[in-house]
């Protein structure tokens, strides 16, 4: 293969992974599979952009699931760490968005679309979304593995492209390949694919998943605005008067000029097609009050077709697309007030069994895959979602309540001369330091408990 040349490095990581790769592959018994990428499901992903245009709960159905995830905000479990991840989080990138919000619509896409990529630059991190990457792997002893993932330089499309390499010359002529196309080749250290289906390397679509009754629910819409917008008042048949079209004393029915469509009835017929054009737009537009003038070349008896299909008909459908696709997102419906709910039951607990059930899970889904891309990079120990508000304060009242006991029983401990031990005095800087590891004020922040111990 004649190839252009450039100065195309290699970077430390890189060569590393693919040394690391041949070295595995020399040492197979047999012969092991030569890495392909993926290729993206083509067809199904622009539907689910249709579904998300055309149905009108579907962005507010997919706004409060996010609302709900992200209510109780991002932690590290730490006050100084969570410091420097607030720092992170409300930072603005080169787009003029905020972290928060980039990692907030990446997760938004991988719930409706399946997946979704997150890139780690200068500090920085950008959504990409579906199509806008491709993940290369490499098969080895039967576990299919991530070589990198590949994106454009100007962060447009990435199209279908094969690579095949045995050695390290072969693989940097892939990268130069690679560089004459205007791609980039990222690390995992670098990119992350955000999905909703990890056992898929660009998840799933729910939206898909759900794709026979969706078509029902858009096929309703198009066709009530269909109904709207042009059948106005529906079918109407008026027939003409038989001499009009004839034009003499010997009658011929209607039917018969038009079917023998005769030379000399034709002008007549032009006419009566360009009547019968004008009365159907007058009906169209016309309002209750409206006057429709019919020339006499109507005869008195008008008919009016109904519709087979009545927007009535329709109504169970319209009303319930929200909680279709509350159940598509994994959205419990209860939370965004669908469905059915018992009278004798309180809303505090069916808000937190929807939460405990529903948010809690999706929250642990997404960040499982974000903690160690992002905490490597801010130098934390781990990221995740603080507790759920109404269990966190049912935490912060069962240990108060455990806090009173034990410095009941500490201050209990006291000599014969009424003073307080020195193992108690001990226990109580043990304890104080315990407390200042994980206190929460007013506004739910993590802040240190300051305890100072003097005297008796």
């Amino acid at each position: 293969m004649n190839m252009t040349e450039t100065n195309y490095e290699l970077t430390t990581e890189q060569e590393r992974m693919f040394e690391d790769m041949l070295r595995q592959w020399a040492e197979c018994n047999s012969v092991c599979d030569v890495a392909v990428p993926r290729e993206r499901k083509k067809e199904g992903l622009e539907k689910a952009d249709r579904y998300m245009k055309i149905l009108p709960g579907a962005d507010y159905v997919l706004t409060q699931t996010l609302n709900y995830i992200f209510s109780n905000g991002l932690t590290t479990g730490s006050i100084n760490e969570d410091k420097t991840l607030d720092d992170f989080l409300y930072r603005k990138n080169d787009r003029g968005n905020t972290n928060l919000s980039e990692l907030r619509n990446t997760i938004g896409m991988a719930i409706t679309h399946g997946g979704s990529g997150l890139r780690w630059d200068k500090g920085n991190v950008y959504q990409y979304k579906w199509g806008t990457f491709r993940v290369l792997t490499y098969t080895e002893d039967g576990i299919e593995k991530i070589l990198g993932y590949v994106v454009a330089e100007d962060g447009g499309r990435v199209p279908y492209f094969d690579f095949d390499f045995s050695d390290m010359q072969e693989y940097e002529d892939f990268l130069r390949r690679l560089k004459e196309q205007k791609m980039i080749l990222l690390t995992d250290d670098e990119f992350i694919v955000m999905r909703n289906d990890t056992s898929e390397w660009y998840g799933s679509s729910p939206l898909l998943a759900d794709e026979e009754r969706l078509d029902l629910l858009v096929a309703v819409y198009e066709r009530l605005n269909y109904d709207i917008k042009y059948d106005g008042p529906g079918r109407i048949i008026i027939r003409p008067k038989d001499g009009y079209v004839q034009g003499e004393e010997n009658e011929v029915s209607s039917a018969t000029v038009m079917a023998g469509a005769l030379e000399g009835n034709e002008k007549r017929v032009e006419l009566l097609k360009k009547e019968a054009a004008r009365v159907a737009g007058d009906l169209k537009q016309s309002s209750s009050d409206s006057v429709i003038v019919l020339s006499n070349a109507w005869s008195e008896n008008i008919e009016h077709l109904e519709r087979v299909t009545k927007a009535t008909e329709f109504f169970e459908w319209i009303e319930n697309d929200t909680l279709v696709l509350a159940q598509d997102f994994g959205m419990s419906p209860s939370l965004l007030e669908l469905g059915g709910i018992s009278g004798n039951v309180s809303m505090t607990s069916i808000i937190s069994v929807a939460m405990n059930n529903s948010i809690v899970p999706l929250r642990e889904k997404y960040a499982t895959q974000f903690s160690s891309f992002l905490s490597k990079q801010l130098g934390v120990e781990k990221i995740y979602f603080d507790k759920y508000e109404m269990e966190q304060r049912e935490d912060e009242n069962t240990m108060r309540t455990k806090i009173v006991n034990i410095m009941s029983l500490l201050n209990a401990m006291k000599d014969e001369n009424d003073n307080i031990r020195q193992d108690a005095l001990d226990l109580f800087r043990d304890f104080a330091e315990m407390l200042s590891q994980n206190i929460h004020n007013e506004n739910g922040q993590l802040e240190e408990l300051k305890v100072g111990i003097t005297g008796k």
